[in-house]
């Protein structure tokens, strides 16, 4: 485990972490809410995303969750491609501002 995933995980943040990336979430209440998300550029593309995606979901499953969130800035260089993965993933958006979009799902 790296040292990022104990400091969170020690303030209450649900981690999952592989070598290919790793993704962190803050449960609150019956909610799932994505912080950090990142996938190795060389790992995009071959459904890294998708299991570290699934993997969260699950675990926040097993704690009560029954909403999985995120949102992403629109500053992001990789902004267009994140929508697109959430949209894959089933996500629907939910907010969309000047700064950033919002997107969610039931789980």
């Amino acid at each position: 485990m790296s040292l990022f995933a104990e400091y969170w995980r020690e303030k209450g943040h649900l981690i999952v972490e592989t070598q290919r990336g790793f993704m962190s979430a803050i449960i609150h209440g019956s909610m799932c809410y994505v912080d950090n998300f990142y996938v190795k550029p060389e790992y995009r593309g071959t459904g890294s995303a998708l299991q570290l995606t699934l993997q969260t979901i699950k675990q926040a499953k097993d704690r009560g969750c029954t909403e999985f969130a995120a949102e992403v800035y629109k500053s992001d260089p990789l902004y267009n491609y994140i929508v697109s993965l959430h949209r894959h993933f089933g996500m629907s958006v939910i907010d969309d501002n000047e700064f950033k979009t919002v997107t969610s799902k039931r789980i």
